[in-house]
C-alpha cells in the first residue's frame, strides 16, 4: 500500500496544471503580503511626517503602544474625554475640517494637530469611544457599550435582511457573556492581517481541486483503467491509495500555505498580540470569547477541514468523468458562485457556506443558522458540512471508480 500511495503522490505532482495553480496561489498570497507591507503609508503621530513601508509599521506600532494596557472604566472615560476635547478644539477653529493634515500642521503646529486631527482619525479612539457611544446616553463602561453595540446589531438583523430569532439572540448573548472584562489593548497588526486575509486561502482550495482533478479521471483518459480495474489490487488497494495520496497532498499543501501566509506576516510585522482578545483585532462588536491566536488557529483548522471536504468533492467528480476539465470547472464554479451569491442578499447565507466567502466571515460576524430550537454559528455549520462531505463523498468516489465499466 505504501508503494502505491507514493506512486499516486507522484502522479498528483506530475499534474502540471495543478502544480502551476498551487504555485501561483502561494506566490500570489506571498506577493500580496509583501505588497501590503511595502505600500503601507501613515502619518507619524510623533513627528507629523508621512512615512512608508517598514517605517510606517514602526510608527503604527509605536502609536499602538501608547494605547496598550487594560481598558478599565476609568481609562475609557478619560479616552472619551480626549476625543471630546479634540472635537471641541476643532470646532473652535473655523474651516479646520476643510484642511488636510499637512495644512493643519503647517498652520497650527504639530502639537495642535496631535491634539485634534490625529486623535479624531486614530482607529483606537474611533473603536473605543464609538463603542461607548453605541449606548444612549454614552456608556461609562466599555462592556456596556459593547453590549449595546451587539444588541443594536441583533435588532437590526444580519445585513439588515436576516432577522435574528429569539433563540439566535440568546445564543449570541451567551457568547458575549463569555468575554473577560476589562479587555487588554495592544499591537497585533501581523495577526490582524492574517485574519483579514484568511478568506483568500479559499483560492488554495481551488488549486487543490485542480491538482486532484486527474486522480481518477486520468485513468479513464489514459485508458489505464482498462488494465488496472480488472485486477484485484485495482479494485481494492488502488482506489484507497489514490484517496490516501490525495488527502496527504491536501494536508501538506495546506500546511505549506499556512506557514507562508502566517510566517510572512510574523516576520514582517512581528509576533506581538497573539494573546490579545479577538475584539482588539476584529472589533468590539465581535462576541466570540477568543484570543487572536485562538481565532487564527481555529480559522486555519476550519480551512483545512474545508479543503479536505472539497478534495473529496473533487475526487467524486473525477471518478465520474473522463476529462480533468469538468473537475476544475465545477469546483471553481462552486467557489466563485459563493462570491457572487453575496450580491444576492436573499442567497447570502447559502453563499457563506462556500470556501472563499465562508472563511472570510468566520469569527468576524454574527452569522447563525437555526433548525427549530437548535442554533449554530457559521464556523460550526461549515465544520459539520465539510466533515460530512469528506466522510460521505470519499467512499462514493471509491465506489464509482470500482464500478467503472471498462471496454
Amino acid at each position: 500500500m505504501g508503494t502505491l500511495i507514493k506512486f499516486e503522490l507522484k502522479k498528483i505532482l506530475s499534474n502540471r496544471a495543478g502544480m502551476v495553480s498551487c504555485a501561483l496561489v502561494l506566490a500570489m498570497l506571498a506577493a500580496l503580503t509583501v505588497l501590503d507591507y511595502t505600500s503601507s503609508e501613515t502619518r507619524d503621530f510623533f513627528t507629523g511626517e508621512v512615512v512608508h513601508g517598514a517605517e510606517a509599521q514602526r510608527s503604527s506600532q509605536a502609536l499602538q503602544k501608547t494605547h496598550a494596557g487594560q481598558l478599565t472604566d476609568e481609562r475609557v472615560v478619560a479616552d472619551a474625554a480626549t476625543l471630546d476635547r479634540a472635537n471641541q478644539l476643532g470646532d473652535q477653529e473655523p474651516g479646520l475640517f476643510e484642511l488636510d493634515n499637512q495644512q493643519i500642521i503647517d498652520t497650527y503646529g504639530l502639537e495642535f494637530w496631535q491634539q485634534t486631527r490625529a486623535v479624531q482619525e486614530d482607529d483606537y479612539y474611533m473603536e473605543v469611544v464609538g463603542t461607548l457611544d453605541s449606548a444612549s446616553p454614552r456608556a461609562n463602561s466599555l462592556r456596556d457599550g459593547a453590549k449595546a453595540r451587539i444588541e443594536g446589531m441583533l435588532d437590526h438583523g444580519f445585513w439588515g435582511h436576516f432577522d435574528y430569532s429569539d433563540a439566535e439572540k440568546a445564543y449570541w448573548r451567551s457568547h458575549a457573556d463569555g468575554i473577560s472584562w476589562p479587555l487588554t489593548w495592544g499591537y497585533a497588526q501581523g495577526w490582524h492581517d492574517v485574519l483579514q486575509w484568511k478568506g483568500f486561502s479559499g483560492l488554495a482550495v481551488i488549486a487543490i481541486c485542480i491538482a486532484l482533478s486527474g486522480v481518477f479521471a486520468g485513468e479513464y483518459r489514459d485508458r489505464t483503467a482498462a488494465v488496472v480495474l480488472p485486477t484485484r489490487q485495482g479494485k481494492r488497494a488502488l482506489p484507497m491509495a489514490k484517496v490516501a495520496a490525495s488527502l496527504i497532498f491536501t494536508t501538506a499543501y495546506w500546511l505549506l500555505l499556512a506557514a507562508i501566509v502566517i510566517g510572512a506576516r510574523v516576520v514582517l510585522y512581528g509576533a506581538d498580540g497573539w494573546d490579545l482578545p479577538l475584539q482588539v483585532s476584529q472589533g468590539l462588536d465581535v462576541p466570540y470569547p477568543l484570543t487572536i491566536g485562538q481565532a487564527v488557529i481555529l480559522s486555519y483548522a476550519l480551512g483545512y477541514l474545508m479543503a479536505l471536504g472539497m478534495s473529496a468533492f473533487a475526487l467524486l467528480i473525477s471518478s465520474k468523468v473522463r476529462s480533468t476539465m469538468p473537475v476544475a470547472a465545477i469546483t471553481m464554479a462552486f467557489v466563485f458562485m459563493g462570491v457572487l451569491g453575496l450580491f444576492l442578499t436573499p442567497a447570502a447565507k447559502v453563499a457563506l457556506l462556500t470556501p472563499f466567502t465562508g472563511l472570510s466571515y468566520v469569527y468576524d460576524y454574527m452569522v447563525s443558522y437555526t433548525a427549530g430550537p437548535i442554533v449554530a454559528d457559521l464556523p460550526t455549520v461549515l465544520a459539520f458540512l465539510y466533515a460530512a462531505m469528506l466522510v460521505a463523498l470519499t467512499p462514493l468516489a471509491i465506489r464509482a471508480f470500482r464500478k467503472h465499466q471498462v471496454a
